[in-house]
């Protein structure tokens, strides 16, 4: 199989380039930064440059995954217009090369659970109505509604993928990389909300299991499909097992004060992936384990 992984010098879509090219799969990918996943084809160029275009109009591909685009929360807040950019309108460009070019091939969109916002009931179904909290929500529901409009109208097959709280070694970004640094550097941790606020984690290479099963066995007629493990956490017991994993007794609180965009709550319901035979490898404390362990190492060097 030739899959096109776009963002592929990413968190997700390096683990991606992983996996599938230790299965035997021939990878492009596509990305701004320079290149450091060995064993693919690789071309640095924006997706919205004419360069890319012609990769599509040159390459026969049986797949295309999206795991480009801006991933910060805070980011999207300061500057909507750049995150619709990275996370929207890349989003048409490339459905539009697959419309010219390559309308067979299969299209993974790897959206967010941030397009639920606060949901009213959990755990939250992939039918749940939608009402994002942050411009990084809104622009990642526009790309799906982009999604929808040329599967109906051109008959792109593509499917929906929406990730919860993915983590793992070699993140660099988001809740657990915010508390191993602080316990590295400060003496007292102080971390947004109250703590009750829960996430749903799945580890990466779970991520990436799911990402093959979805292309073997998913519905690419608009099939949404939430990628969590489908276990609600609250960040205290989240950051505890950070602490404990890190080993120098310091002390976390929370401030009380709720970080604009972020959600409160969030279990997803995960009955159409198990559906599929997915099954949650990797538990959270063994994840953080090894994650602590993959930073303290990376620490040590830099």
């Amino acid at each position: 199989m030739r899959i096109f992984i776009l963002g592929s010098e990413g968190f997700i879509g390096s683990n991606l380039v992983k996996y599938f090219t230790s299965r035997g799969d021939t990878v492009d990918g596509c990305d701004l930064t320079e290149y450091s996943t060995p064993g693919y084809s690789y071309h640095k160029h924006s997706i919205l440059s004419p360069a890319f275009d012609d990769l599509f109009a040159e390459k026969k591909f049986d797949a295309c995954i999206n795991a480009s685009g801006n991933g910060n929360v805070g980011f999207s807040m300061l500057h909507p217009l750049s995150d619709f950019e990275a996370n929207t309108y890349a989003v048409a460009k490339t459905l539009d090369c697959l419309r010219r070019f390559q309308p067979a091939c299969r299209f993974i969109h790897i959206s967010s659970a941030a397009v639920y916002g606060n949901p009213t009931e959990l755990p939250v179904k992939e039918t749940a109505f939608t009402s994002p909290v942050s411009a990084y929500g809104f622009n990642k529901l526009m790309s799906e509604q982009l999604c929808s409009e040329y599967h109906r109208l051109y008959n792109i097959p593509v499917c929906i993928m929406r990730p919860f709280s993915i983590y793992g070694s070699g993140l660099k970004k988001q809740l657990l990389w915010d508390i191993c640094n602080k316990l590295l550097t400060a003496s007292e941790i102080e971390l947004f909300g109250t703590g009750n606020e829960s996430r749903d984690f799945l580890h990466i290479n779970d991520l990436v299991t799911l990402t093959q099963l979805l292309l073997e066995k998913a519905d690419f007629n608009m099939g949404i499909y939430n990628a969590a493990s489908g276990t609600e956490v609250s960040i205290r017991k989240v950051a505890n097992l950070v602490e404990a994993c890190f080993g120098n007794g310091k002390k976390i609180h929370f401030n009380g004060q709720q970080k604009k965009g972020d959600p409160l709550n969030w279990q997803a319901d995960v009955s159409k992936t198990v559906s599929l035979a997915f099954t949650n490898s990797i538990t959270l404390k063994d994840g953080i384990e090894s994650y602590v362990k993959w930073f303290q190492t990376y620490a040590a060097n830099r």
